[in-house]
């Protein structure tokens, strides 16, 4: 028998019918078992926000507890008794309180914190009262020049050659903010518990009102306050104006020996 070959085309022709057969073949065989079905595992709520987990949000000043210290008497009961404790978790920014240790006859913090008290309310009442005040800060760094805790703060204030005058800073921005905020608090912090901000001082204090009366001037450390405009504070008086950077390494200071301890920044406050 005598094979005849077939034309080139034609064989190409057969075998492109051949593979379009197999591939129909699969494609039916695809089709009858399915499309594979894409799961995704369950991946959790995610992280809570800042509002939510009770963490203080982005520009509003957040504040821990010390753990087994007392409440400062400038700061707000109602927030002391809402406050976290404060660990290696809590943020750099936050404002840390709480002076002395809790639950032990602590004579030397308690003696400490009367004294200094007595100092704002003399210094707040009387019109010499910055000599008062002048004794009080030369007292503090004194007693706390050796504890590591305050050291960094001290040697800030260290080497000052004109003594400033708190009494006339203070005075004069305790006015002023009445006026521009007509509101006795002078700091808002953020509760956990309430998730709102409250007052952070005990406003129905004096001497809580009066040193802290400059403090979105003072206590501005690119981390926490508003940076309120010290002038508009001073009533753009040039003497209080001149205050502003003399007392406030002392008023860091002061407010950290009252319980009050501001954030500190890589190359120091201020």
């Amino acid at each position: 028998m005598t094979t005849v070959d077939q034309p080139r085309g034609l064989r190409f022709l057969e075998l492109g019918r051949r593979v379009l057969s197999l591939g129909t073949l699969a494609g039916g065989v695809l089709l009858s078992a399915g499309c594979p079905v894409t799961q995704f595992p369950d991946e959790g709520p995610g992280q809570p926000s800042d509002w939510a987990s009770g963490q203080a949000p982005a520009g509003m000043i957040g504040v821990c507890r010390e753990p087994m210290t007392k409440r400062p008497p400038l700061v707000n009961a109602a927030l002391w008794e809402h406050l976290r404790r404060c660990d290696r978790l809590t943020p750099r920014r936050f404002l840390h309180v709480g002076y002395g240790t809790a639950d032990v006859d602590d004579s030397t913090s308690d003696r400490r914190m009367t004294a200094i008290l007595e100092a704002l309310r003399v210094g707040a009442a009387e019109k010499n009262g910055n000599l008062k005040m002048l004794a009080m800060v030369r007292s503090v760094k004194s007693e706390l020049g050796d504890e590591p805790q305050f050291a960094s703060r001290v040697e800030r204030t260290s080497g000052r050659t004109l003594a400033c005058d708190y009494a006339y800073l203070f005075s004069t921005t305790e006015k002023q903010h009445q006026t521009v905020a007509d509101e006795p608090c002078t700091a808002y912090a953020f509760d956990p518990k309430e998730r709102r901000e409250v007052c952070l001082f005990d406003a129905s204090l004096h001497e809580a009102r009066w040193l802290t009366s400059a403090w979105s001037c003072l206590a501005f450390t690119d981390t926490v306050g508003e940076g309120g405009s010290c002038h508009r504070l001073c009533a753009y008086d040039d003497h209080c104006s001149a205050q502003v950077s003399c007392a406030a390494p002392d008023f860091d200071l002061t407010l950290c020996a009252l319980g009050v301890c501001m954030p500190e920044k890589v190359a120091g406050i201020l």
